[in-house]
């Protein structure tokens, strides 16, 4: 590829996701109101995380799995009120959240409607990101906690969420015909922060390794291998998919891990990887972005066989070679 077709990312962005705050808008995103005196409960047992513990303020991310292990959904239990649940998650197929959790609604009071087309979703991402709500909602967050507040008329909630492994926080609101979330959006970026594009977002996720719905997790996958570890609880009593997960931990029988990978072209997500010079299997591209970073590198993510997981290994995607990167990395060069 021809250094002058590089697409570089836009540096003012990425240092906004990484040094300041960047604003993410959710063109769509599965927002669920789960209410009644069973609700609660119902999720903790059904789904991985420990979840009895989180009071009225609090929010925690845990992940639904099938019978097999494999990944239904991950989504954020917020707990707004008594008897009031909100579940946030990345996905844009609500309707198949929805259902899994119906399906083993049997006797238990509690109720699910699906918000996603009424409410607005938008992330607030990077280390100025409470700062940011804090002057413009007047509302301090920590780690795991929420707030309701009333601004211009409309009701709020603001949830921190710790689990990616960056300042993150969510902004969910009922808006308005023809306003779709305009009016929130302008109050934040009032405050100086930076919107960020889909294209950066994404680029940034893989950059940081941050499994996404359909692609790094999913029915392709168990949570384990989709670096979803830490959303699972071991010590908790059963859930759906419990015993199979428990299983690929405690035999070791977790095959592939999630990798950040650079190349010098960019991928199509999907594509294998190989052993160099050869046809043996290593794994497949999940993730892929057609930005560059500063140093012209294309990123993607791929669930790579453990045998492949050393840094700097190599392998190959068809005629292209790509190299496993390990830790963090900044991908901003820090110059506004």
């Amino acid at each position: 590829m021809q250094a002058s077709s590089l697409i570089h990312a836009d540096s003012l962005q990425l240092d906004a996701l990484e040094n300041g705050c960047g604003l993410v808008r959710w063109d769509r995103a599965t927002i669920v109101k789960h209410s009644g005196p069973d609700a609660l409960d119902l999720l903790h047992r059904l789904t991985t995380n420990e979840l009895l513990a989180i009071g009225e303020g609090r929010a925690q991310r845990t992940v639904l799995t099938t019978d097999r292990g494999r990944v239904v959904d991950v989504f954020l239990v917020a707990h707004v009120s008594e008897n009031q649940l909100l579940l946030i998650s990345d996905s844009e197929d609500s309707e198949r959240t929805i259902s899994a959790i119906d399906y083993y609604t049997i006797i238990e009071d509690a109720e699910l409607a699906d918000l996603s087309g009424s409410h607005s979703r938008f992330s607030l991402i990077g280390p100025k990101a409470s700062t940011v709500v804090k002057s413009a909602l007047g509302v301090d967050v920590g780690p795991g906690q929420l707030a309701v507040v009333e601004s211009a008329g409309a009701s709020i909630t603001v949830i921190s969420d710790p689990s990616r492994g960056v300042d993150w926080i969510d902004i969910v609101h009922e808006y308005d015909a023809g306003d779709a979330g305009d009016s929130i959006e302008a109050l934040f970026e009032s405050s100086g922060i930076v919107t960020v594009s889909p294209a950066t977002f994404d680029l940034y996720r893989i950059g940081r390794g941050i499994p996404a719905p359909d692609r790094e997790y999913g029915e392709h996958a168990n949570p384990i291998e989709s670096g979803l570890l830490d959303l699972i609880e071991f010590d908790k009593g059963c859930y759906v998919g419990q015993e199979v997960i428990a299983r690929l931990d405690a035999y070791d029988k977790v095959k592939r891990n999630l990798k950040v990978l650079e190349s010098d072209e960019p991928l199509e997500a999907g594509a294998a990887l190989h052993v160099p010079g050869g046809s043996k299997p290593a794994g497949t591209i999940t993730s892929t972005s057609p930005l560059t970073t500063e140093d012209g590198v294309f990123l993607s993510l791929g669930l790579v066989r453990k045998a492949f997981l050393g840094s700097g290994t190599v392998l190959e995607s068809g005629r292209i070679t790509l190299r496993v990167r390990q830790g963090v990395f900044s991908l901003s060069t820090g110059e506004m």
